[in-house]
């Protein structure tokens, strides 16, 4: 079974049951009038390139403050690891004041539990709309609920739509289950550089490896431009062999093949972490360096 999980989300009244049946085909088999929060089901994904089941952890959003406050907290860390998804349900709003009031505080709630989940957090966040009984109801269109949405890192997903829309890309659960499918439910659980301080952080990565008494003090780049130094020697090493006629060719033309891509992955990083912001850099570069290590 995956590693990861979707946490589905939502106000009592936001009709997260019909959605979760709607999803999976199926309700889970213990269920209170009273609340949904604490449920469990799951929901199995069939693709040409995999066939997975993952697990679906439900809860109820009664006030965003002290929800988001739990879930963002260290006691919580465990449970931000795990996390593939975060599905948010909402029902149609019927007043503008509804939209402010209830929907952007739940989505300012939640946009702090994504940011505690960390930089290199890689999930896919959805907010699903739901019909409402209600009339009139608040006239937004898909496309202003879409940069709404956007704001706050989520996707808008209209639970009603059908077909594609005008880039004829699908709409509706058909896109939700299209973005679920396309993630990465076997990634590896976050390594925990999200949870070092900026002390920590700062040996790892900044500006200079070395002060000027020759004291490391940027382990990152350092480790970085050793490892670069380490591949040169054995690019030369095996260019070396290779020279001296031994009967691998095969074998010694797919290293050097890796080594070169490695250089030029380490090279990749580099640059990008060049140009990204000082609070992004960090974290993004640790990450990065050790994805390439892992191909060495």
């Amino acid at each position: 079974m995956p590693e990861r999980r979707i946490l589905l989300v939502g106000r009592r009244d936001s009709e997260i049951l019909q959605f979760l049946e709607a999803l999976t085909g199926s309700l889970p088999s213990h269920q209170t009038a009273d609340s949904h929060a604490g449920l469990t089901h799951s929901l199995t994904l069939k693709t040409q390139y995999y066939t997975s089941t993952i697990p679906i952890w439900i809860d109820e959003i009664l006030s965003p403050t002290e929800w988001s406050t739990a879930y963002s907290s260290p006691e919580a860390k465990e449970v931000r690891q795990v996390l593939g998804a975060i599905i948010y349900c909402f029902k149609k709003p019927t007043s503008d004041s509804e939209i402010s009031d209830s929907i952007k505080e739940d989505l300012k709630g939640l946009e702090k539990v994504v940011k505690a989940c960390g930089y290199s957090w890689d999930g896919v966040c959805l907010a699903v709309t739901m019909p409402h009984s209600i009339q009139p109801q608040v006239e937004k269109a898909a496309e202003e609920w879409e940069e709404f949405m956007m704001e706050f890192g989520f996707e808008f997903v209209d639970f009603e739509a059908k077909g594609r829309n005008d880039y004829g890309e699908p709409t509706g659960m058909e896109r939700l289950k299209e973005a679920l499918e396309a993630n990465d439910w076997n990634a590896p659980l976050s390594f925990g550089l999200d949870d070092l301080d900026d002390d920590e952080l700062d040996e790892l990565a900044g500006d200079d490896p070395v002060d000027q008494d020759g004291n490391v003090r940027n382990g990152l780049k350092l480790e970085a431009n050793e490892m670069e130094q380490e591949m040169f020697g054995l690019h030369q090493a095996i260019l070396e062999e290779t020279g001296e006629g031994e009967d691998d060719d095969d074998d010694e033309e797919i290293q050097v093949e890796n080594l070169e891509a490695a250089m030029q992955r380490l090279q990749t990083v580099k640059d990008m972490v060049a140009e990204l912001p000082d609070d992004q850099k960090r974290v993004f570069a640790a990450k990065a360096v050790a994805e390439v290590m892992k191909t060495l």
